[in-house]
């Protein structure tokens, strides 16, 4: 999927206002419930055009289209913020965060993620956390598909219930292979709360 695209898609990730509103009067939700999940929605996933534009000709040309038109200060998918313009670090082209994590478009093209914080002072000892997807647009695709079934399909604790653990295992499986294989698995299972050993 190419950066475009996965543009176009982020407003499907929103849940419809009227599923919250539908809340209002339960013994779980009060209206400010309600205002507040409605704001978080258009917060994370509605994107607003760039008010200067930055120079990326030195950046890989999947990033440039990323951000050729919209900030992405406010675009927060499965624990992951993205940064409002990427910038060249020392291991490729940031462009997004986790708790502690930066992830990169390294050379080879492929998504990697690295310790915020690099480790200096230990021989043998590397920044790189892995590699989670092959390219840029994978990752897009992948981060889309899983955004889209936690929102809508896959929402809840799967350690609390085998029927959603068997959903959440399928959705992370399909997020590894829309990222390139099943050796991104680990890292796709880690951001719908899955361990390891949980497989189906």
């Amino acid at each position: 999927m190419d950066a475009k695209l996965f543009l176009e898609y982020l407003p499907w990730l929103k849940k419809p206002n009227y599923f919250y509103t539908s809340k209002l009067g339960t013994s779980e939700w009060k209206e400010s419930d309600v205002q507040d999940a409605i704001a978080r929605g258009e917060r994370d996933f509605i994107l607003h055009e760039k008010v200067s534009q930055t120079d990326l000709r030195s950046a890989p040309k999947s990033l440039q289209i990323l951000y050729a038109q919209y900030d992405l200060k406010n675009l927060h998918l499965l624990w992951t913020s993205f940064w409002a313009e990427p910038k060249q670090l020392e291991q490729g082209w940031g462009f997004a965060e986790m708790p502690e994590v930066n992830l990169v478009v390294a050379p080879s093209e492929q998504i990697e993620a690295y310790a915020a914080h690099p480790i200096r002072g230990m021989p043998g000892a590397t920044d790189c956390l892995g590699v989670l997807a092959k390219d840029l647009e994978s990752y897009l695709e992948a981060m889309l598909y899983g955004q889209f079934n936690a929102t809508h399909f896959i929402s809840g604790f799967p350690d609390e219930d085998p029927i959603l653990l068997q959903k959440t295992v399928l959705v992370a499986k399909h997020c590894s292979l829309i990222a390139g294989g099943y050796e991104y698995y680990d890292f796709w299972a880690g951001l719908f709360g899955l361990s390891q050993a949980d497989t189906v």
